[in-house]
């Protein structure tokens, strides 16, 4: 069933974008919903009206995320990392943090929406990418520090990993003798 959005849908579009999905889905979770409008479900007058409410929305939103990236582009987010005494770092900064310092700066961001391809593990300066719409996009500053971790941390945090990877191992073991 072909259908257009009306609304940003993750992992399938953005708005008004017209994409064919499954007849269930489109029935019972999207149309409803209000996110999407069936192609041809209507005269093309009501259509061609519809298509035109979509695109104001789509120019409203996309003001409203060219306003939230200028705000994106002004901050500087910082993280402290525990740095052990052989420069290993314990930890990492994930999108899931980048959003959280975020919406601590007043600016509200869905995880979802920080471009993260693997989670920092390096003390430094870094930029990334905050996608806000199809056609805006914003860097964010994150400055990861290094936080000196004692010697008594950092035997606790090898021990912990050791323990995650032993249980990870016997999770492993039990599953394959079944």
């Amino acid at each position: 069933m072909q259908v257009i959005l009306t609304d940003d849908v993750s992992g399938l579009g953005d708005i008004g974008q017209s994409v064919k999905v499954k007849p269930g889905y489109a029935r019972n979770f999207l149309i409803p919903r209000g996110l999407a409008v069936e192609v041809g479900s209507r005269s093309a007058r009501a259509e061609a009206h519809k298509i035109r409410q979509i695109d104001a929305k789509k120019r409203r939103m996309k003001g409203a995320a060219e306003e939230v990236a200028s705000r994106v582009r002004n901050a500087e987010l910082k993280f402290e990392l525990r740095v052990g005494s052989g420069g290993k770092v314990f930890g990492s900064i994930g999108a899931k943090d980048i959003a959280e310092g975020l919406v601590a700066a007043s600016i509200e961001i869905d995880r979802r929406r920080v471009i993260l391809a693997e989670p920092l593990k390096k003390i430094g300066v870094h930029f990334v990418e905050v996608k806000l719409h199809p056609e805006v996009s914003a860097q964010v500053k994150v400055v990861v520090v290094s936080l000196e971790a004692s010697a008594e941390q950092e035997e606790q945090e090898t021990a912990e990993a050791r323990n995650r990877l032993e249980e990870a191992a016997y999770d492993l073991d039990d599953d394959t003798e079944e």
